[in-house]
């Protein structure tokens, strides 16, 4: 039995897309064909999930969610707005500099 045998579930579907890459003329293809039904089910399920999981979590703490990303926001804006003044310190910095040096 391979390593891919031995795993379950999502693990072994991983396991069967990686082996799909190494697909080689001589494997089977019904058993390649049912390995894509697997993953794309696994895959499927797993999306599902996160769904579920997400409307639950925004249900659930979406408020104190929003104020966080309200605040985060916030200090991502004073960030950008310091990296700009800095750019343009940098190329006003730069201006004077040539015309200093070339005239």
């Amino acid at each position: 039995m391979s390593d891919c045998e031995e795993k379950h579930s999502c693990q072994e579907t991983r396991c069967r897309e990686e082996e799909a890459e190494k697909c080689h003329e001589e494997s089977d293809l019904v058993e390649h064909v049912a390995g894509m039904w697997k993953s794309a089910g696994c895959k499927a399920f797993s999306g599902v999930v996160e769904e579920i999981l997400k409307e639950k979590i925004r249900a659930r703490w979406g408020s104190e969610l929003e104020k966080g990303a309200e605040a985060f926001l916030g200090v991502m804006e004073a960030c950008w707005q310091a990296r700009i003044a800095k750019a343009k310190a940098g190329a006003e910095f730069r201006k004077a500099l040539e015309k200093s040096l070339l005239g």
